[in-house]
């Protein structure tokens, strides 16, 4: 996957900060400081941990689900299963899903971008073979080029 070199994930800190910053921020900024809000957020976090490792689906508004999965190595296809010490243990993963509001507003902006030169979304370029897929495709020009992007 593609992204911009010198970006890190957004933390707790980053979105209070966001969050003291907006425009729409009501609160008194000398009652609600950035450290307040990164505690909250932080134990919203650590909720939302806590919920996924004991199974439950966490729903966050506006954006989608995370939903946790237990799995079981089939074995099917005649491939071989897994040979861990002790066989085969059950495993866990995670699916996350969006909702329909924010899947039309990334493709909006992503054909947006395309259509002003910009080859992915912002801080999520194109890979180098994604790049060589739409200039086959024709979806983008030949002499189109990636900035910031990885060298996959």
């Amino acid at each position: 996957m593609a992204r911009v070199k010198g970006t890190k994930a957004l933390s707790a800190y980053k979105m209070a900060k966001r969050i003291f910053n907006r425009e729409d921020n009501i609160y008194d900024k000398k009652v609600i400081t950035k450290q307040l809000i990164t505690s909250i957020l932080l134990m919203y976090m650590d909720e939302c941990r806590k919920a996924l490792a004991e199974g439950e689906r966490i729903e966050i508004s506006k954006v989608g689900s995370i939903i946790p999965e237990v799995k079981v190595h089939e074995g099917n296809f005649n491939l071989p299963m897994c040979n861990k010490d002790g066989g085969n243990p059950p495993y866990t993963k995670l699916k996350i899903t969006r909702n329909n509001l924010l899947r039309d507003t990334m493709n909006r902006n992503l054909l947006s971008n395309i259509e002003s030169g910009i080859y992915g979304l912002d801080k999520l370029p194109f890979s180098r073979q994604q790049m060589d897929i739409l200039k086959k495709s024709g979806y983008i020009p030949a002499d189109a080029k990636i900035e910031n992007g990885d060298d996959e």
